[in-house]
């Protein structure tokens, strides 16, 4: 089977045109069958920067350079480049040229921004590096600072000036409360030399004290769980006792309260009068009887008959 000429050149076309495309992104440094999207970045050198230099982010390669030009209207450099499809870059990143060109080391490399920030939209603008390090923001921020330094040495020196006015002056409020603190931290070290012989003693008093209770603890011990065993007898024999008398004091209160009702013979006897006025009479006639009885005995012993006993 043979294939026309036109078939022929438009294959090879074809082939042409992928084999460029292959071509270009491999040595752009770029994903073959990966999409990408554009940046932009401006300097105010590139420092051997070209297009082709890779770009990267923490270290890692995320893309390539795909042109560097001078913009003359406003002397800047202008670098377009191309970053790998799903490595957002946030806001708040700058771009910076590092590496040495006389190494083919340049490369572009971005600092990101804070990770929480938004991505930024593809086309968008990063530009360089704070300007200038820490020595030469100091640099700049000399006269301020040193303006600032004189106005603090003036009011120390004004401070000072007046502390010392004040030390001079024997009338002054500072000079009377720091003579005033001084006699009386005089006042308290001569009375606590006064006192130091009384303290002392205290200490060796409450030493003693301390001495003869740890004695007493140690040769003691047996004698003091003895007595502490009898008084928890006695006190157990006395816990007894007042139960004792707690019944008996209730057996009391119930007879009292059944005496006070009028039950029994006593509670009849107490309650009653008139069964006592009967008694007493009663008792009144049986005495006149005995007595009677005495005075004149044939009275009631002329009607007996005496009985004979077999």
């Amino acid at each position: 089977m043979e294939y026309s000429n036109e078939l022929k050149i438009g294959a090879s076309i074809v082939a042409a045109i992928v084999i460029f495309f292959v071509g270009f992104r491999y040595f752009q440094d770029l994903p073959i069958f990966q999409d990408s999207y554009a940046m932009q970045a401006t300097f105010d050198d590139a420092g051997g920067l070209v297009s082709g230099n890779p770009v990267t982010m923490k270290g890692v390669s995320i893309g390539s350079v795909q042109s560097v030009r001078l913009d003359q209207q406003e002397q800047v450099v202008r670098v377009r480049f191309m970053v790998n499809e799903g490595v957002p870059i946030p806001e708040g990143s700058y771009a910076d040229v590092t590496g040495f060109s006389a190494l083919s080391g340049v490369r572009l490399s971005i600092e990101p921004g804070p990770s929480e920030n938004t991505p930024l939209p593809p086309g968008s603008v990063l530009t360089g590096p704070p300007e200038g390090d820490v020595l030469e923001r100091l640099s700049d921020q000399a006269p301020e600072l040193a303006s600032k330094a004189d106005s603090v040495l003036r009011n120390a020196n004004t401070t000072l000036g007046a502390l010392g006015r004040q030390f001079q002056n024997p009338r002054s409020d500072l000079r009377q409360s720091i003579q005033a603190l001084n006699a009386t931290l005089s006042n308290l070290q001569q009375m606590t030399g006064s006192e130091d012989a009384a303290l002392r003693q205290t200490l060796r008093n409450l030493e003693a004290i301390s001495g003869d209770l740890e004695r007493f603890t140690d040769t003691g011990a047996d004698s003091l769980n003895v007595t502490v065993a009898r008084l928890n007898r006695a006190l157990a024999r006395v816990e007894t006792n007042l139960a004792q008398l707690e019944r008996t004091t209730q057996s009391l209160g119930e007879l009292t309260t059944k005496m006070n009702e009028g039950d029994g013979t006593i509670g009849r006897l107490v309650n009653d009068p008139s069964l006592y006025v009967r008694l007493d009479s009663a008792a009144a006639r049986t005495n006149q009887i005995l007595d009677d009885l005495q005075q004149n005995p044939g009275r009631y012993l002329k009607d007996m008959t005496l009985m004979k006993v077999f």
